[in-house]
């Protein structure tokens, strides 16, 4: 039996700085529990945005990492995907002096997708209207109507009309999808919006549903493939650096299945019929002149079409439409890297520099800034590897609440402490004034 006054074995077992970080690593499990429920029933009401706020700026500086890092493998079986742009060049010899793009020269480049027995298409264009004023079809406007009659190979398009007409008049293969990005308050384009009942599904989740082979008429795409908190806004996109080269030169996209390869380039052959090409996705989008689809993310200005590609080859590399950590992970990530991080910092402060006048100074300073960068870095590495997002600054919050609380308790324990040792010399006087007068 242990004799009274002395460590159990388990806490013998453990340093005083492991000791010391494992019960502030509680405290911050605790204040985080405790806050997340408040948030999550929005209990803070107006206040909460207080806390939510800080939240698109940890995952942009987690996204500026990994934008260049190359992607993990998709979904087994996934088909390819093939980025058609229309760059300068192509817009140039293809639609001249021509602010609409040739609507002929875009069926041109659809029927030469067509020969690649395609998954799907997305053309990213708005083919609401003919090409001349009052309603008039041009000849490329025929053109276009005439194949998108006879398609039979699901294309998806933003808009529910085309040329005037309603697109489940023309074709059964034609789908109406949700082409605007979403954004956040800040103006920043971080989301791929969740599906509505009802409505169309992002342009980006009813390629995906595609490439799994599911109907897009079937409402299995829009309840299976995003499961997760109906109430969130949708998944978050990361964002990776989408590569061009010139006519001449080949390189690596960091995406593994992408390709990505000018609108004249396709017309000259320039994409080889192969096993890998036949059943591939193809999108189609305009990326000159840049100002005219150009949106805000954390990687900075970036083209609507390179962002429903990344968006696309999300949902294909993670495949949860989850946007944060479960409670599962949340609690076996952030107490384990919290107490490295803690038990780090204590090594250092109460080892080290316990002799040091500066302790308290350096131990204040030092235990959040190791903290928060052991958090930045499993952020980091959870975002690459499985697409969800730890807030990394949100147990440091955590963190620095439940030290706050452990002051104001520890103050009011020695206040206390000070205060019964007063009264206790003020009844020892009042004792012997008693004795005394009594003697008397």
């Amino acid at each position: 039996m242990d004799k009274p006054g002395l460590p159990s074995p388990q806490q013998r077992a453990l340093s005083p700085h492991a000791r010391k970080a494992l019960w502030r690593t509680g405290l911050v499990v605790l204040v985080m529990v405790a806050s997340s429920y408040i948030l999550s029933n929005n209990l803070l009401g107006p206040f909460g945005a207080f806390i939510k706020g800080p939240q698109g700026a940890s995952l942009d500086r987690l996204t500026r990492v990994v934008h260049r890092w190359g992607s993990p493998v998709p979904v087994r079986d996934f088909p390819l995907v093939v980025l058609v742009e229309l760059e300068q060049q192509s817009i140039e010899q293809l639609s001249p002096g021509s602010y609409v793009f040739n609507r002929g020269q875009l069926a041109r480049l659809t029927q030469k997708i067509l020969t690649y027995a395609p998954r799907g298409i997305f053309l990213d264009f708005d083919l609401r209207h003919p090409s001349n004023e009052g309603g008039v079809l041009s000849t490329g406007d025929r053109q276009l109507l005439a194949l998108l009659k006879q398609i039979r190979t699901p294309l998806l398009l933003p808009d529910p009309t085309v040329l005037g007409q309603p697109l489940n008049r023309l074709s059964p293969y034609l789908h109406p999808v949700q082409a605007q990005v979403f954004y956040d308050s800040d103006g920043q384009t971080r989301k791929i919006p969740r599906p509505l009942p009802g409505q169309p599904v992002a342009a980006s989740l009813g390629l995906y549903c595609l490439g799994l082979g599911i109907d897009l008429r079937d409402s299995h795409c829009q309840h299976s493939v995003a499961p997760g908190n109906p109430r969130s806004d949708g998944k978050r996109i990361v964002y990776r650096e989408i590569r061009r080269f010139g006519a001449h030169a080949e390189g690596r996209q960091l995406w593994p299945h992408l390709v990505v390869l000018s609108g004249l380039d396709l017309l000259n052959d320039g994409l080889v019929q192969s096993e890998a090409t036949q059943g591939a996705l193809f999108l189609v989008g305009r990326t000159y002149p840049q100002a005219d689809d150009v949106h805000f993310t954390a990687i900075g200005p970036v083209q609507g079409i390179d962002i429903h590609t990344n968006a696309l080859l999300t949902l294909a590399t993670y495949r949860s439409f989850s946007e944060t950590l479960g409670w599962g992970p949340v609690l076996l990530v952030v107490p384990l890297v919290v107490f490295l991080a803690l038990w780090l910092t204590y090594s250092i402060t109460d080892g080290w520099l316990r002799a040091s006048r500066f302790q308290g100074f350096v131990q204040a300073l030092v235990e959040t800034a190791i903290a928060a960068w052991f958090l930045f870095l499993a952020g980091v590495l959870i975002l690459q590897y499985s697409g969800l997002f730890l807030d990394y600054l949100y147990p440091i919050v955590a963190f620095q609440m439940g030290t706050l609380l452990l002051k104001l308790f520890a103050g009011g324990k020695k206040d206390e402490s000070k205060s019964s040792d007063r009264g206790q010399e003020v009844a020892d006087k009042l004792k012997e004034v008693v004795q005394g007068t009594g003697d008397g």
